[in-house]
């Protein structure tokens, strides 16, 4: 074999080797970004599973629970609590009206005239036994509707009966394509304290050494003391200004009666005090 065939064959062996080089530095590049792939989607899918995960056991009743038990640490005796959901809909009022007044258990809605507009509207007064519902959807438009279920309780309600229905509202609602938002208020009375801004006082000490809060808006006259505050601990908030309110507290002095009257909101008071 002449010398040039010689080099010829072993330059072919040389791109051989060459080429198989390559692929397997191809295979093991291919099998690097696969791993870094599968860890890559692994991860997000970890991230996205511990983020329903959180979502889920932030029910909207765990939520109540906790508000509930911020408001019997500022209030000595509750004589009613108030949730109120409400939000816009788009499609036949009285169809939604019926839908929820049904799976809530009240009466067929009836229609009303109120401010010129038509409500459709079935009520359950509370008593010892059951809650109180509301729900009110009110015509808007061409097929649009202002929905409103408002559930109510006294002293002798069971919360559980409370923070269930309160989830079902919520289920119903997201069910039905609403973005609905809900507030809750408490009232009742409180310990006596000279005056209403020493029975907030009183109830601000109480309820810092569970959680932080930083007063932001303060209104007082001879009676009544009002104050709204930010408590990034509580699960609810409207934004007031650049400033975030979580909750409010009212006192009202009856010199009649002879006690204070406490109200609590959250995020703020939406019913009379």
């Amino acid at each position: 074999m002449s010398k040039r065939s010689l080099a010829n064959k072993e330059w072919g062996h040389a791109v051989d080797r060459f080429i198989e080089c390559k692929k397997e530095r191809r295979v093991r590049m291919l099998n690097r970004w696969m791993t870094a792939g599968i860890l890559a989607l692994a991860i997000i899918i970890l991230v996205g599973m511990t983020h329903v995960f959180a979502e889920k056991t932030e029910s909207e009743a765990d939520k109540l629970e906790q508000l509930i038990k911020t408001a019997d640490t500022a209030i000595d005796h509750v004589e009613r609590l108030v949730i109120k959901w409400q939000g816009e809909g788009h499609g036949d009022a009285e169809e939604q009206a019926d839908m929820l007044a049904h799976r809530l258990g009240l009466q067929h809605p009836e229609r009303v005239l109120q401010t010129g507009h038509d409500v459709y509207r079935s009520e359950m007064v509370a008593n010892a036994h059951q809650a109180g519902i509301l729900v009110n959807v009110v015509v808007t438009g061409e097929n649009e509707y202002y929905a409103i279920v408002q559930l109510s309780g006294n002293e002798y309600t069971d919360h559980r009966l409370l923070t269930a229905l309160h989830e079902q509202v919520s289920q119903l609602l997201t069910d039905s394509g609403m973005k609905a938002a809900w507030n809750f208020a408490v009232q009742g009375t409180g310990v006596t304290v000279s005056g209403a801004s020493g029975q907030v006082q009183h109830i601000e000490e109480q309820l810092s050494g569970d959680m932080d809060m930083r007063a932001l808006e303060r209104y007082t006259d001879n009676s009544t003391a009002s104050v709204s505050y930010e408590a990034s601990d509580l699960p609810i908030a409207i934004r007031s200004g650049s400033h975030h309110l979580n909750m409010q507290l009212a006192v009202h002095q009856d010199d009649e009666r002879g006690i204070n009257r406490v109200t609590v909101g959250f995020p703020v008071i939406t019913i009379e005090y």
